[in-house]
């Protein structure tokens, strides 16, 4: 079976691709960012677990590029086989081009349940990632 793939819409952050890299090559960083219905939130700079409307996840980032990409996968506590790759791309000394794509190992039935709603997600993240203060 094809995995799903979802890709978000690209925007313009301004700052620098090292900065966002670095800021997201170290999942420490993202406490700061979790919502108040993320719950158990524990994370170093490779790993992060939480539980989310009762679903335990479990994240590893598996591979960095240094200021181009960064590649996180469900580890093994996550219920679900995916993989997810911030894009980063410099436009300019204090501007860059942000996307993200997730491809995931899901049956019919979830496939179609949560193809909208991760499209949505993905969207609302490269969105909040413009107001980040790196």
């Amino acid at each position: 079976m094809k995995p799903l793939e979802v890709i978000s819409k690209t925007v313009k952050v301004n700052n620098t691709d090292e900065r966002i890299f670095n800021f997201f090559a170290d999942l420490r960083n993202i406490s700061r960012l979790v919502p108040p219905d993320v719950q158990d939130w524990n994370a170093t700079e490779d790993t992060c677990s939480f539980v989310v409307k009762g679903q335990k996840m479990a994240l590893k980032i598996v591979d960095r590029e240094p200021f181009k990409t960064i590649k996180i996968q469900g580890d093994d506590g996550s219920p679900y086989q995916f993989t997810l790759w911030l894009q980063l791309k410099s436009l300019t000394a204090y501007e860059t081009a942000v996307s993200i794509v997730v491809r995931a190992e899901l049956n019919m039935m979830m496939r179609a349940a949560v193809k909208k709603p991760l499209q949505q997600g993905v969207d609302q993240i490269v969105d909040y990632m413009k107001m980040l203060p790196y």
